[in-house]
C-alpha cells in the first residue's frame, strides 16, 4: 500500500478544488476505521496545519504511524519545542518521520541537522529529512552532507522535476514520499471553467483528458496510477476530505492498466508557465 493519508484537510480548508471543507470529529473517525482497513499505515502531518495533529492525537488511537514536519525556527530550543509539542499534540512518544517543512532552513542552518540526528540516535524519531519545492534544494543538501532517510517532493503527470534525482536517491537509500499528486484537485476541474490565473492550464488539462479517454479511463486514475507505478516512488501522500474521496481512490489504485506505457504521449504535454505547477503561487 503506497498510500499516505495527508492530514492538511483535517485542519483548514485547504486545496483549489475543496468542496466539503473541515470533517467532524465521526467523519474523521470513520476515515481512519476505512484506513487501518485498508493497510494505510502512515499519516503526514505538520504543525502547520491547523488543529490536524491534535485531531490526529485524539482520534487516530495510535493506529498509525506518523510523517510530521517542524517550521522555520532560529534556534535549537525552538527546535526542540517544536518536536515536543508535537508528541504532546499526538499523544505519543515517537514518530516515524520529523522533516523541515522547508528545505531552506536546513540549507541556511546545517547545524540543526545535527539535533535531528540526536532524536533519531535517542530513537524518537525513525527517519529524518526534509520537505523539498525544487531539484536545487536537493542538490544544495546533499552537497553539505545532509543525506535524508526521507524526503518529501512534489511529483505529478505535469511536475516531472525530480525524476533525474530518483536514482542518486535511491541510491542513497533514501525513501521518497511524493505530494501534489492532482495538483491540489486542480486535475479534477472543468479545463473550461478554471479561476482566471489558472486559464492558461486549460489545454494541458483537455490534452490529459484526452489521454484518460483513449485509455477508457477517468484523470484522477491516470493521475494516481502513473504515479505509484513508479518503482522509484515509495509512498503518494494524498490529502482526503472524506471516506468517500478515499475510497475513489482506493478504488483508482486498483487499476490493472499499466499507465507506464503512456508515458511518452505524457513527455510530449508542455507547461508553458512552469510557476502555476506549484501550487504555492496559485
Amino acid at each position: 500500500m503506497k498510500i499516505i493519508i495527508g492530514t492538511v484537510q483535517f485542519g483548514l480548508n485547504y486545496g483549489v478544488n475543496n468542496q466539503n471543507g473541515i470533517p467532524n470529529d465521526k467523519e474523521l473517525l470513520e476515515l481512519f476505521h476505512l484506513a487501518k482497513k485498508s493497510s494505510i499505515k502512515l499519516l503526514d502531518t505538520a504543525p502547520a496545519y491547523g488543529n490536524a495533529q491534535q485531531r490526529i492525537g485524539k482520534l487516530s488511537q495510535n493506529h498509525f504511524n506518523i510523517v510530521t514536519k517542524f517550521p522555520k525556527i532560529n534556534s535549537f530550543d525552538e527546535l526542540a519545542e517544536s518536536f515536543n509539542n508535537t508528541l504532546k499534540a499526538l499523544n505519543s512518544e515517537k514518530v516515524y518521520g520529523f522533516i523541515a517543512h522547508d528545505a531552506g532552513t536546513l540549507i541556511d542552518n546545517p547545524k540543526y541537522w545535527n539535533m535531528l540526528l540526536a532524536l533519531k540516535q535517542e530513537e524518537k524519531v525513525q527517519k529524518i529529512g526534509y520537505s523539498l519545492y525544487n531539484p536545487h534544494q536537493l542538490n544544495q543538501l546533499l552537497e553539505i552532507g545532509l543525506i535524508p532517510d526521507l524526503i518529501q517532493i512534489p511529483y505529478n503527470i505535469l511536475n516531472r522535476s525530480f525524476e533525474k534525482s530518483f536514482e542518486i536517491l535511491k541510491e542513497i537509500g533514501t525513501e521518497i514520499h511524493v505530494r501534489s499528486v492532482f495538483l491540489q484537485g486542480l486535475f479534477f476541474m472543468n479545463p473550461n471553467s478554471l479561476p482566471k490565473k489558472l486559464e492558461s492550464l486549460s489545454s494541458v488539462l483537455s490534452e490529459l483528458d484526452n489521454i484518460s479517454q483513449k485509455l477508457e479511463t477517468n484523470i484522477g486514475s491516470l493521475a494516481l496510477n502513473f504515479v505509484a507505478q513508479n518503482p522509484s516512488i515509495d509512498a503518494v501522500v494524498l490529502g482526503v476530505e472524506s471516506t468517500e474521496q478515499l475510497q475513489n481512490n482506493l478504488r483508482m489504485l486498483e487499476s490493472s492498466l499499466n499507465f507506464v506505457s503512456v508515458r511518452n504521449q505524457i513527455n510530449l504535454i508542455r507547461v508553458q508557465n512552469e510557476e502555476l505547477l506549484n501550487p504555492a503561487n496559485w
